[in-house]
């Protein structure tokens, strides 16, 4: 059965993934560090509670130099998020058992995919939204799927994904930063 991991917030640097039917759930809680002169520098931590035990599982370093990679930490190993398109946003690593995995973009979903198999389509974790309206008010509710057969890797997931989730939205709300100061640019010539 698919573990269905809720975030309580869109926002995966500050929220909690929960699933109450297993009793576990990971929080992320992301602190900036404003140096003068220097820009900010953010620290994203993520723990695991399991039966009322809470416990690290990885760590996010954001750089002050948005060209600089952000270092990915899960458990005591250091994970290198290698991105594999040219223009777009694949990121692959090598999780805990040494198998290798692709966090891609699919209908504007994140969805990890295993390497093992030449480029492999079997998706074993999903990152869904849901929007509901009713009348006045609008909520969107965002959960993590994970297969059963990637349950084993849950701590690689959960951390890889808050970095490529968050990268993915950065590009994305850059790109459509661009795009509007180029037609309001261009509308005004």
């Amino acid at each position: 059965m698919t573990l269905r991991l809720s975030l309580a917030k869109n926002d995966p640097l500050q929220t909690t993934f929960s699933c109450p039917e297993r009793a576990i759930h990971y929080t992320s809680d992301t602190v900036t560090l404003n140096r003068p002169f220097c820009g900010s520098k953010a620290t994203t931590t993520v723990r695991k509670n399991v039966v009322g035990e809470s416990l690290h599982v990885g760590i996010i370093e954001w750089p002050a130099n948005p060209n600089d990679r952000p270092a990915v930490v899960v458990g005591s190993r250091t994970i290198e998020m290698i991105k594999t398109g040219l223009y777009t946003s694949p990121e692959k690593f090598q999780a805990v058992h040494g198998e290798w995995y692709e966090w891609q973009i699919r209908e504007s979903r994140a969805q990890l995919v295993p390497l093992k198999v030449a480029r492999s389509q079997a998706c074993i974790a999903t990152f869904v939204t849901t929007l509901t309206q009713a009348l006045f008010k609008r909520k969107v509710s965002a959960a993590l799927l994970i297969a059963p057969e990637a349950v084993h890797i849950l701590d690689d997931i959960v951390t890889s994904f808050i970095y490529f989730e968050s990268r993915w939205r950065e590009r994305e709300h850059a790109r459509s930063r661009s795009w509007d100061s180029g037609y309001a640019a261009g509308t005004t010539l």
